[in-house]
């Protein structure tokens, strides 16, 4: 949508702040005309040809010069040239000649001017090639005509009486008087050849005339703002699609589809939906504020796996981690803590994250006193150092004060032996760990435990790192019970919404 938006609105300023652009056209009729040879095929091949020859002559510089100086035009024949263009019509003698530019009147104007002058450019072309062969028929003529004029002279002076006994004169005579016959026969052929090239250039001489001519355009024809603001959203469309299938092609984390228990050799135990705006605090315990909602019931098919998974091996401590920070593992410990004390289990939450605590922050009770406290020093009862939270059957254990040795304390005999009282006096115990691949705490405390639950977030855990996770989870002989899927988004009808199914009741 931000890539259809950007080139949306690029087009659409790109093009509303382009100068208009009329465009004019004027048609021309070619007429070859027709020699006496030619039948109308000949003369209908000739005037297609002659038509596509003249289509590129108009946009050759002595026609554009001319039309330059004849409107006495601001810029050159070059920017005529490309402001002109001309096109056959269909399989026709006429060619149309288009003029773009900023001024309508201006457009018009110089559509109809190139088919003029084009006109008057063939005519003294024509007229050029008809006066150059006429003048060398006049001079072969003239130059005959003085050589007649000569031999009608010399016989004239041999053809006297003193000379009719001369046989050498009248021999003189007789090739004179053949000279004479044979120069009156080419004069009379070359009038003849005049007189025929005459009719025949009339009839054959090509003829170019205005057709249609130009109007003066009402409407720009550019920019087409609207066009180009959907075309530029369409392509918008294309490179956000392009840029969507690649990332999505690239991207290597985990989701819904994923294959977990490929990936962790553990089965998937619960996808908790997506909560859009989820605030720090309190709203985190969405089982309590929402309870349902999609993510809650998640937690509560979490809750029923679990009993599944205790069935061939009971669990009674249960470590929660995840592989990397910020995937959500505190939430769903919490949530999952809420759940079990629902179903009447009593509870203990132990937030064992002594690096970053988080569980004292959502249910908004003092840090002062904690799990470090117990750890710290020797005979304080656990019931002290507890605080009941959400419900009866439910006890929260903050960190307490960070500690500068966490991994030292959770592998201290005191933690286990914590473990030991607090399995003995509750029904489940749940400690929220570190992450697995910032530090060794949670494979210092999974031991003590019954196995491990790894939280992982849907389209920002990569599938490498939630494998490498699972892999020092099995290296360290640990029970892996299971993978959650956190913030699972809805695609293609994949997540069963419960939410729906509540609301549809």
């Amino acid at each position: 949508m931000l890539t259809v938006l950007v080139a949306n609105g690029s087009a659409y300023l790109s093009s509303s702040r382009e100068t208009p652009q009329y465009s004019a056209n004027a048609t021309m009729l070619v007429n070859p005309g027709r020699g006496t040879s030619m039948n109308e095929y000949t003369a209908l091949q000739a005037s297609r040809s002659l038509a596509d020859t003249y289509r590129v002559l108009v946009e050759t510089g002595p026609v554009l010069d001319r039309v330059v100086d004849e409107l006495n035009l601001e810029f050159d024949a070059d920017e005529l040239d490309r402001r002109v263009s001309t096109s056959v019509v269909g399989d026709t003698q006429l060619v149309k000649v288009t003029v773009q530019d900023t001024d309508p009147e201006r457009a018009a104007n110089i559509a109809n001017t190139v088919v003029t002058e084009f006109s008057a450019y063939i005519d003294e072309q024509a007229g050029a090639r008809v006066d150059k062969t006429r003048s060398e028929l006049d001079a072969q003529i003239s130059v005959l005509e003085e050589r007649l004029v000569g031999v009608e002279t010399s016989i004239s002076e041999l053809d006297v009486p003193d000379n009719e006994d001369n046989p050498d004169i009248q021999q003189q005579i007789s090739n004179l008087i053949q000279e004479r016959v044979s120069i009156n026969q080419r004069l009379s052929d070359l009038n003849t050849t005049s007189i025929t090239f005459n009719i025949e250039n009339q009839a054959a001489s090509a003829q170019v005339e205005m057709a249609d001519p130009a109007r003066v355009p009402t409407a720009p024809f550019s920019p087409q703002v609207m066009r180009s603001a959907l075309l530029g959203a369409f392509v918008g469309l294309l490179i956000g699609a392009g840029v969507v299938a690649l990332l999505e092609y690239l991207d290597n984390t985990v989701k819904l589809e994923s294959n977990i228990p490929a990936l962790t050799r553990a089965p998937a135990l619960a996808s908790v939906a997506l909560i859009p705006r989820l605030r720090p605090g309190g709203s985190q315990v969405y089982t309590m504020n929402e309870p349902q909602s999609a993510a809650a019931e998640a937690i509560r098919l979490l809750r029923t796996n679990l009993d599944f998974a205790a069935a061939t091996e009971p669990i009674k401590a249960l470590t929660v981690t995840s592989a990397g920070a910020g995937e959500g593992k505190s939430t769903v410990a919490a949530n999952l803590a809420v759940v079990m004390a629902q179903a009447g289990m009593s509870t203990v939450l132990i937030d064992a994250d002594l690096r970053r605590p988080t569980q004292h922050k959502i249910f908004g009770v003092s840090n002062e006193k904690g799990l470090t406290t117990l750890l710290a020093g020797a005979g304080i009862p656990w019931e002290e150092v507890a605080i009941k939270v959400a419900l009866p059957g439910l006890r929260l254990l903050p960190s307490g004060p960070i500690p500068p040795n966490p991994s030292d304390l959770l592998a201290s005999r005191r933690f286990g032996a914590l473990l030991g009282r607090l399995r003995q006096e509750v029904d489940l115990i749940i400690v929220d760990t570190s992450p697995v691949l910032a530090v060794s705490d949670p494979l210092a405390v999974a031991p003590q435990t019954d196995g491990i639950v790894m939280v992982t977030a849907s389209h920002q855990t990569r599938v490498d790192a939630l494998r490498h996770a699972a892999h020092s989870v099995h290296q360290g002989d640990i029970r892996l019970i299971g993978v959650v899927l956190n913030r699972s988004r809805r695609q293609n009808g994949a997540t069963y919404y419960y939410g729906e199914y509540y609301r549809n009741e």
